[in-house]
């Protein structure tokens, strides 16, 4: 299958500010101006993930299927949960072990929740209108308590993406590219965001809970009637802002492109990194506006880093130590 040069450009995007907004986040106390970057980034970042892991899924759940499941997430997510959990237990010199297999470690959420929509593509796939029907449940989950226990939440807030992606991308892109003046207009919207978001966050504070979709209306201290209408404003937001980044990405490869090709990796081990930085107390010497500039740019040399032959290795190693590997239905 030829890979879509585009798509890697976009997954670039999405993982420079995956990296960006895990890099400032110790520091968003200090700083009101990197709140708002925080929550830009928090807008779209996590449902256009979603939107592009379902570019790349498949309806079949056939014994073929269910063997590359395994074989590429579930084995990783144990075996990084446990890493991650080890790392953790040592680092920051915890009284306890706490290996939870059913409630992901911090950014161990997405390949959890990426096993569950995997198994719930061909479910949804039945159904005449799956998009309607999957914002309903992402509405409608918000009711729950089950928060963060088996990524339950964050699974079903960010599934309408998922199956938009998995139905509706070439469409998309399609519609897309018919416009001249698509990266203009992109553009026009992203900075409009921006200016508008800066100016409200002078006014209202918000509830970085939100943007995460791991938390229930009622831990969010609101109704679950004004909990539906600011999580359809969060949905019609993300999906806005995604529109608008992609289209302002690239259709052909050019230097950045193998960073999106390569997200997984970077995604898996940039978390090693930032917790490590955390432990060491490098975030104490964070003081200033102008280092925490410097520092925001810095943070993405770990694109390069992570992605570079030794680290897609130790990569693999991490997400696999033990070699196992399920036999490949034929």
């Amino acid at each position: 299958m030829t890979r879509d040069i585009g798509l890697d450009n976009f997954k670039f995007i999405l993982i420079a500010v995956v990296v960006i907004g895990h890099s400032i986040e110790p520091i968003l106390a200090r700083f009101e101006w990197l709140k708002v970057i925080y929550t830009f980034i928090y807008l779209f970042h996590m449902p256009m993930f979603a939107y592009a892991s379902g570019v790349v899924s498949t309806k079949a759940l056939d014994n073929r299927a269910i063997s590359s499941i395994v074989r590429k997430l579930i084995i990783p997510y144990i075996s990084l949960e446990i890493i991650y959990s080890v790392f953790d237990f040592y680092l920051f010199s915890r009284g306890t072990l706490n290996i939870s297999p059913l409630v992901p470690y911090w950014i161990l959420w997405y390949l959890f929740s990426l096993v569950l929509w995997r198994l719930l593509l061909p479910f949804f796939n039945q159904f005449k209108f799956p998009v309607v029907l999957s914002l309903i449940a992402g509405l409608a989950c918000g009711i729950n308590t089950f928060d963060y226990n088996l990524s339950f939440s964050r699974t079903f807030v960010f599934l309408p993406f998922f199956l938009i992606g998995h139905f509706h991308h070439s469409t998309i892109v399609t519609v897309l590219d018919k416009y001249k003046f698509r990266k203009h207009v992109g553009a026009a919207l992203i900075s409009c965001l921006f200016v508008a978001l800066w100016f409200i966050s002078e006014i209202i504070n918000i509830d970085f809970g939100w943007l995460y979709g791991s938390r229930s209306y009622s831990s969010l201290k609101t109704s679950w009637e004004l909990g539906v209408l600011y999580r359809s404003s969060m949905y019609i937001l993300a999906f806005i802002l995604g529109l608008a980044f992609l289209a302002l990405t690239p259709r052909v490869s050019n230097a950045f492109t193998r960073y999106g090709k390569d997200s997984l990796y970077i995604y898996v081990l940039h978390g090693f990194v930032m917790k490590a930085l955390i432990a060491l107390g490098f975030y104490n010497f964070i003081n200033e506006d102008y280092k925490a500039v410097i520092f925001m740019f810095s943070s993405l040399t770990l694109l390069p880093m992570l992605s570079s032959g030794i680290a897609i290795w130790l990569g693999k190693q991490l997400m696999n130590p033990l070699r196992i590997s399920p036999k490949k239905a034929s």
